[in-house]
C-alpha cells in the first residue's frame, strides 16, 4: 500500500535559487512528518526536533525575504 502524501522518485525545483532551497526544506519537512508516523519512539522524538528545525529555517527564510524588500523599498520612499 503506498504511503498517502508520498512524494515520487523525481521531482523538479522552479524558480531561482532562494525559492528551490525553500521549496527542499518544505518537502523534508513533509517528508519528516510523514515519517513520525511510523516512528519508534526515540526517532520519532529526533523527527519531531528536526520538524522544529525545519519550521524555525523556513520563518526565517521568509522573513529574511520580507526584511530585504521593505530595504529595497526604503531609498524610494525617501526619495
Amino acid at each position: 500500500m503506498p504511503l498517502q502524501g508520498s512524494v515520487p522518485d523525481t521531482f523538479t525545483l522552479a524558480g531561482d535559487y532562494k525559492s528551490r532551497v525553500t521549496q527542499l526544506l518544505d518537502l523534508a519537512r513533509r517528508q519528516v512528518r510523514l515519517a513520525k508516523g511510523a516512528a519508534a519512539p526515540r526517532m520519532h522524538d529526533a523527527l519531531t526536533e528536526l520538524d522544529y528545525v525545519l519550521e524555525d529555517q523556513l520563518a526565517a527564510l521568509a522573513n529574511a525575504m520580507d526584511d530585504d524588500k521593505v530595504d529595497a523599498e526604503a531609498p524610494a520612499r525617501a526619495a
